[in-house]
């Protein structure tokens, strides 16, 4: 029995391939129409804007004392014949605030006392940072800024009067009224009553001298001594002798 179905099964398959029909059946793909396929789409990722680059910004400008000042003034105005409020040691920084107009003096904070602001001559300071947009800070006291004192003898002898005469000028940075004394110092000694100078601008005008001074041999000092409106004065030692 088992044997007469496998010869009907066989027989069939023969006939099968004789006739041409295809055991199974090829299923074809399904068409897409054209334009209907899906489109593959992708994010771009986002653009990065560089930071810009911005310019350093410049240090603030500041100085201090050289290594020959370990020590130097910071005065009330801008010229040694200011006095001096304090003083600014090696290793202290003051900030700078401003100059004055040939920058050869800065305008700074007082290291020792912020509220305070005080002058410090370029000439004993070593400076740092931007300088370039500085103020200029005039000063605010007119003075007397420089004085010269001369002695010019006329020798004789020793044991008798020599003949001893003194020139001086006296500088301001302004107008101003200045008020002066010679000073004579040595084996004879005199100070003159104070003598008054005006001054309608800033300029040099000569001092009044005090008249021709007679002395023996001896050594002298003479001194055109500024006393108001600040305290300044120039000295000249002197000999009477051979």
């Amino acid at each position: 029995m088992k044997i007469r179905r496998l010869t009907l099964l066989s027989m069939l398959f023969v006939l099968a391939m004789a006739c041409g029909f295809p055991l199974l059946k090829s299923i074809p793909p399904t068409p897409v129409p054209a334009g209907t396929l899906p489109i593959s789409t992708w994010t771009p990722l986002p653009t990065l804007t560089p930071s810009p680059t911005l310019p350093p910004t410049p240090s603030a400008a500041q100085l201090t004392p050289k290594p020959n000042s370990p020590v130097i003034n910071c005065r009330s105005g801008p010229d040694v014949a200011y006095p001096s409020l304090d003083t600014i040691n090696s290793g202290q920084i003051a900030v700078i605030a401003g100059r004055d107009d040939n920058s050869t003096w800065w305008y700074v904070h007082n290291p020792n006392n912020t509220d305070q602001f005080c002058w410090v001559s370029a000439s004993v300071s070593t400076t740092s940072g931007d300088l370039s947009n500085l103020p200029v800070i005039p000063a605010l006291a007119v003075i007397a800024i420089n004085v010269t004192v001369k002695a010019s003898i006329s020798f004789s002898m020793c044991g008798g009067p020599n003949a001893v005469t003194f020139s001086g000028t006296i500088t301001t940075n302004g107008a101003t009224k200045v008020s002066f004394q010679w000073e004579i110092r040595g084996d004879k000694t005199n100070t003159t009553s104070p003598q008054t100078l005006t001054f309608k601008t800033a300029g040099t005008k000569d001092a009044p001298n005090p008249g021709t001074y007679s002395a023996d041999c001896g050594y002298y000092s003479i001194s055109l001594h500024v006393i108001s409106p600040n305290d300044i004065l120039a000295k000249q030692n002197f000999k009477i002798g051979p």
